[in-house]
């Protein structure tokens, strides 16, 4: 087997089943009245994961960041999200806006305290990706909450959907190389395989998760914005990697790569997804 092919296997599956695992968990939580706490917390821990290896990434390409303070800055950012949830504090979208400014206030702050200011504008640069990626990553959390496990679930189903087909059948029929400079394997042939997979799995999904409250059109467009979002973040990554110059954003599992290899597809996805949601929520 290819071994490109397998590590996209086995990470799906890995975040599948730690996914399904939450669920089962969260379920048994609101039978019994209360919220969802182990897909957040399970949220947290792989956003905190991907950070990490930002940061290595970010190092190798000669941006170097102070790890543990921009780590801990990320973390009160995330589980302070998860606290306004869970203690139910109102309106959440200016508690949410204040954790955030709060923490990038912090990490600027930091890089002021940094006298090579030659290098200033770079670290800069670097910390606003941090930021970013932090902020993007936290959508995890707002789909829970909003809309539960279970349509989180489907949607990164759906976003690995993409991701299989668009590598089987760029595998194929694949011929047109489409951003070959940053990755040579991508295909448009590939993109519009995974483009139908990603359409039929969020087609089948949202209507076994979402309680009937997108019609099919609505699913199948739900479907091809996640793809092709996933599939902007997913080179993304690459781009970064190639200006570390390395294969895999980390080690989280041996010969396999990192955490942010795991969810590199989800980074531009989660968030459009979450407000295509949001917008056709009946």
């Amino acid at each position: 087997m290819d071994p490109r092919f397998a590590k996209r296997i086995v990470f799906s599956a890995l975040l599948i089943a730690l996914i399904g695992g939450a669920l089962r968990l969260d379920q048994r939580c609101v039978e019994t009245g209360g919220r969802p706490i182990w897909s957040p917390l399970l949220a947290v821990a792989i956003a905190l994961a991907s950070l990490r290896e930002l940061l290595d990434l970010l190092a190798k390409a000669g941006c170097l960041l102070p790890r543990v303070p921009m780590l801990a800055a990320g973390a009160a950012f995330l589980l302070a999200k998860v606290t306004v949830e869970l203690q139910g504090c109102e309106p959440r979208a200016a508690w949410h806006a204040a954790s955030f400014t709060a923490v990038a206030t912090f990490v600027a702050a930091l890089l002021l305290l940094d006298r090579d200011v030659e290098r200033g504008v770079l670290r800069a640069g670097g910390a606003a990706l941090f930021l970013l990626v932090a902020q993007l990553l936290s959508t995890l959390l707002d789909i829970v909450y909003d809309f539960g496990t279970g349509l989180l679930f489907a949607l990164i189903l759906a976003a690995k959907a993409g991701d299989m087909g668009a590598y089987l059948t760029g595998k194929a029929f694949g011929r047109t190389r489409l951003i070959p400079h940053i990755s040579p394997g991508k295909t448009v042939e590939g993109g519009v395989g995974g483009l139908l997979a990603a359409m039929a799995m969020a087609w089948w999904l949202l209507e076994r998760f979402g309680s009937g409250r997108f019609c099919a059109g609505e699913r199948l467009a739900v479907g091809a914005l996640f793809f092709v979002a996933g599939h902007v973040g997913d080179l993304f990554e690459s781009l970064w990697k190639r200006a570390a110059k390395v294969k895999d954003s980390g080690q989280l599992l041996p010969e396999f790569g990192g955490a942010l290899d795991l969810v590199d597809s989800l980074l531009f996805a989660l968030p459009a997804g979450y407000a295509a949601l949001r917008l056709l929520d009946r």
